[in-house]
């Protein structure tokens, strides 16, 4: 008797589980954007220490494809401090390259590039928000290494059906701007039932779209976090297009030691031999 009395208490826990679990993402229907984005972000942002093993192909206006396969090291320290460190292993012309970015607490970004035909020195990049798009793609490193909440204004908007299923809509300004008077940046959309932003439109000055990123193939990684394994940023002013393709992911500190984020690591550390690469990223989703 007790042995069922267990499993049945253990069943029960379980459906109040489940069911808070379905009240927690139905009452966000009427939450604001703040509210939105601070669960979208408690919620998937909670790995430190991330590997990646990257494809990326870009497409011109006239179809011309350049693919590069790509390691990304992406690190967050205890105060906050996000460390960002991408290496190019394929083609040759870009073997050994390497980005590393590194935003603190406050938002500012610092980048700086290693290029081996140049020689042996870090070139150090402007410092700015991290809005500046990296070694010829239309990618940002914020627009994949994310936001820093308390830089920007979130507000909520009307939803929007995309595929045929509602998706909350909040705009993004930046935190001294007016939202009624003045366009937002970018416009994130949420998928409600996990709490992800599966799309982002990039504005100008005039409200219009400039880029759109979606997020395709998503999958479960643990804990309610989900993660896309395809990437894709459409330019629409300049008909670019940049596909990334996430071959392998770990999570895990011993990936992303601290000395990676080091010109002496960088400078000591040879790529590998290139290896094949695929057609299209977009395909293989």
């Amino acid at each position: 008797m007790s042995l069922f009395l267990s499993r049945l208490a253990g069943l029960l826990f379980a459906l109040l589980v489940a069911a808070a679990q379905v009240w927690a993402e139905g009452s966000f229907d009427e939450a604001s954007g703040e509210e939105i984005m601070r669960a979208v972000h408690e919620r998937h942002q909670q790995y430190p220490y991330v590997y990646e093993e990257q494809v990326m192909v870009l497409v011109d206006r006239l179809g011309h494809r350049e693919t590069r396969r790509q390691r990304r090291f992406t690190r967050v320290e205890a105060d906050g401090t996000v460390r960002f460190l991408l290496l190019f292993d394929a083609p040759s012309d870009v073997l050994g390259v390497a980005l590393m970015a590194i935003r603190d607490p406050s938002g500012s970004t610092r980048q700086s590039f290693y290029l081996p035909a140049l020689g042996p020195d870090m070139i150090e990049g402007a410092a700015d928000s991290g809005d500046g798009h990296f070694l010829g793609s239309d990618f940002t490193v914020e627009s994949v290494t994310g936001e820093v909440l308390d830089d920007y204004r979130y507000v909520r908007r009307r939803d929007l059906r995309i595929d045929g299923e509602t998706h909350y809509r909040v705009d993004v300004h930046r935190r001294g701007d007016d939202p009624e008077t003045q366009p937002p940046l970018r416009s994130h959309f949420v998928q409600p039932d996990i709490l992800f932003i599966v799309r982002t439109d990039h504005l100008d000055d005039r409200g219009r779209v400039l880029r759109r990123q979606t997020h395709h193939d998503l999958v479960p990684v643990g804990g309610g976090i989900w993660r896309p394994n395809l990437l894709r940023m459409d330019n629409l002013r300049d008909g670019h297009q940049s596909l990334l393709r996430i071959e392998r992911r770990i999570f895990s500190s011993d990936r992303v030691p601290a000395e990676l984020f080091t010109t002496e690591w960088i400078q000591s550390n040879q790529p590998p031999l290139p290896r094949p690469l695929p057609d299209d990223p977009e395909e293989e989703a």
